[in-house]
């Protein structure tokens, strides 16, 4: 057995590479920046002469500080540089954790590897112990059906799951195949016969749990999920989005590893033979990703997926279940088709394409003509892909079915009727369905869980033209009403917007150049979500939602808002505001303002979002104690080269005990700035990294507003 068992070595040693490529994308920018790539680079190193300096030795040292108490290493961290006293001394102490050791990004096993290359230069028996007591770790780690989780010896949440995320498994049992045949870096006495056994033990039972994971459809065998539910073996999710799918990148690791088999049983045939089938009818051509200005400077890289001809064939990282579909996936785990569609930090955080699977198709025609002969010549690389057979709609984009509403308005009807047939108090959500034309009307919600959604956010127009001193409509109900196109009382509690234009278009048709408040939206409810929509106005405080009920709850959400306004303060919320993928643009006057009375956690959070504007303006002031984060966005250079600030110079309208609160993580202005711009979110009273400013932060846990979406997505979809 041991004479075959890797005679296809290179391809799962290619494949891991790849995905370890991969799990770089994944994580935070930070970490493909270049001194991180220089320390990872070090820990790789294969240079036999390298590991007789002392400075191989100084990091295996370093390395040893850092093994926990379980045998295994934690990931994401630099182990290279060198550490003061009393770094050695805290990790002397953080050697008894046993929360963070991992396979994950490659963790365990490169430091494995460093030592074993070490050990083999130095006799040193430190560094083989420490090898040995990694081993005892990722044996340890193994379910009895065969699989791996994340983290271990105690993981939680998702972790628990069976892991191929990033090549973990697959990479563990590269490195058992290695051990077991003594390849280089295990090439010495490290490794006795006790231990081969238990690792091929262990191979044998993972090879079990791919076989019973890999997911089968109508009696087909296809691919398998990034991670899968370890007691019903069923495609199960992770982070918010990494759903249950089909996911080539991992697939492929898999299959890499499968062909390493020495004389593979009927099980283990159909396994390959299936997956590579799959890839074969599931692959795009015509396509490459374009990814601009390289890794380094976040702030100006992109991602895109252009038409190329010439490119070879891709797959997408997730591919639905119900069309087959590859699809990204933002923080709000709402799926979509098209990289631009999601925010910046995820689009260029995470690799959405691989061409994995391409890697295997020249191994696969040799594995096949040894092993499965009826299959030779069944895959190409050049034969057109799904997209361009027409077997999947590479763009696909959501439909809504009108039938599905409670109430349908067309042109010349009035929406305000709609919202009238609505009880008074309803318990869920009274679905009103706005075909595509203008509706010159005034819209009053004065009722909980109305949802109003547009046929198309761009043909479905809500717009009227007034201010406060002109509105036609002074009282509603016996009431005093508010100016704006659409205003929401304070009865008017998780009512949802979606799909529309709303424009105020006084300044422009009455009083050209008029910028006095014009809301479009003016809302005293809570939990307000407006969405994919439109936001305009020509006059000051175009989206103002100031809830009158100060009770803990003044909290709204804004997702893929297009906010065009002449005037000031255009976003202009009181309370706990998260808006996210929006573009800002303004004329002269300042964009964003927050008031934050009332609570010192009251917070406008802005993330993954634009601010452009046709003259050169402020980004944001206040004149109340307020708060605001701006995480991943971009400004052009119309944007003022200035900080958030107090508005007036020459009076103080409220004193602000607070003082300045304003925080940036990730965020760029073309043309430079002045140091403002610079990341201080750690000098917050509630410092958040990238990926944890979220509205589950935001509203400190009291409201998560993208799982109400995604229950109503069948009516929202856009």
């Amino acid at each position: 057995m041991k004479k075959n068992l890797l005679s296809y070595d290179v391809i799962l040693a290619s494949a891991c590479r790849m995905l370890f490529v991969l799990c770089l994308l994944s994580v935070s920018t930070e970490l493909v920046a270049q001194n991180r790539r220089a320390w990872r680079r070090a820990l790789n190193e294969q240079r036999p002469e390298y590991f007789r300096t002392d400075e191989a030795r100084r990091i295996g040292d370093q390395v040893l500080l850092y093994q926990r108490v379980t045998g295994g290493w934690p990931k994401n961290t630099n182990m290279v540089r060198p550490l003061s006293e009393s770094e050695r001394d805290s990790l002397m102490l953080q050697k008894q954790r046993i929360d963070d050791s991992t396979v994950d990004n490659n963790a365990t096993t490169t430091q494995m590897a460093f030592l074993a290359r070490l050990y083999a230069q130095t006799s040193d028996q430190r560094y083989k112990e420490s090898v040995l007591a990694g081993i005892e770790y990722l044996l340890s780690g193994q379910y009895a059906d065969g699989g791996w989780p994340q983290f271990w010896p105690h993981p939680s949440g998702y972790q628990t799951h069976i892991t191929y995320n990033d090549g973990n498994i697959a990479n563990i049992l590269r490195t058992f195949t290695q051990m077991i045949k003594g390849a280089e870096p295990y090439n010495t006495d490290i490794i006795n016969e006790s231990l081969r056994q238990r690792m091929q033990t262990a191979i044998d039972k993972a090879v079990e749990c791919i076989l019973a994971t890999q997911i089968r459809v109508d009696g087909k065998l296809t691919i398998w999920c990034q991670q899968h539910d370890r007691k019903t073996y069923l495609p199960a999710s992770a982070r918010s989005y990494e759903l249950p799918s089909y996911c080539p990148s991992e697939s492929s690791g898999l299959v890499a590893f499968l062909m390493t088999l020495p004389n593979p049983d009927q099980r283990v045939r159909d396994a390959v033979n299936g997956a590579m089938a799959w890839f074969d009818k599931y692959k795009i051509t015509g396509y490459r990703v374009d990814r601009t200005d390289g890794f380094q400077d976040f702030a100006k890289t992109d991602v895109r997926l252009v038409a190329d001809s010439a490119a070879t064939p891709l797959w997408g990282r997730f591919y639905d279940f119900k069309y087959v579909e590859p699809y990204m996936c933002d923080r709000d785990g709402i799926p979509r088709r098209r990289l631009e569609d999601i925010g910046f930090e995820r689009r260029i955080g995470y690799s959405w394409y691989t061409g994995g699977p391409a890697m295997l198709y020249k191994p696969y025609e040799a594995w096949a003509a040894k092993y499965s002969p009826e299959h030779v010549g069944s895959v190409s690389l050049t034969s057109k892909g799904a997209n361009e057979r027409g077997i999947i709609q590479l763009f696909r984009r959501p439909q809504i079915n009108p039938r599905d509403f409670d109430v349908i308005v067309r042109p010349g009807e009035s929406i305000q009727a709609a919202i009238e047939r609505a009880p008074d108090h309803p318990v869920a959500p009274f679905k009103i369905f706005i075909r595509n034309g203008l509706y010159e009307q005034k819209v009053i919600i004065d009722r909980p869980n109305i949802m109003l959604v547009g046929e198309n956010r761009d043909s479905t127009i809500i717009r009227i033209a007034e201010t406060e001193r002109t509105k036609a409509m002074k009282t509603y109900k016996g009431r005093r009403l508010h100016h704006g196109v659409v205003v929401l009382t304070p009865e008017a509690d998780s009512c949802i917007i979606s799909g529309l234009t709303i424009h105020n278009n006084y300044g422009t048709v009455i009083e050209p150049g008029n910028t006095t408040h014009q809301m479009a939206v003016y809302g005293q409810a809570n939990r307000t979500i407006i969405i994919n929509s439109n936001i305009w106005a020509d006059g000051n405080d175009a989206l103002s939602l100031w809830s009158k009920v100060q009770d803990g709850n003044e909290m709204y959400y804004h997702a893929d808002l297009d906010l065009r306004c002449l005037g000031v303060d255009f976003l202009c919320p009181r309370g706990w505001c998260y808006a996210t993928r929006c573009t800002f643009t303004g004329d002269g006057h300042a964009m964003i303002w927050h008031d934050g009375r009332g609570d010192k956690t009251k917070k406008l959070v802005i993330t993954n979002s634009t601010f452009d504007a046709l003259s050169p303006t402020h980004l944001g002031r206040w004149h109340h104690d307020s708060m605001f984060y701006l995480v991943n966005c971009r400004m052009t250079d119309q944007v003022l080269d200035q900080d958030i600030s107090y508005a007036y110079t020459d009076k103080v309208l409220d004193p602000c005990p607070w003082g300045k609160r304003v925080y940036y993580l990730n965020c760029y202005r073309e043309g430079g700035h002045s140091g403002w711009l610079n990341n201080n979110i750690h000098e917050s009273a509630e410092p958040g990294a990238y990926y944890s400013v979220t509205p589950a932060w935001t509203y400190a846990g009291k409201w998560d507003p993208e799982k109400h979406i995604r229950s109503l997505w069948r009516w929202l979809a856009y």
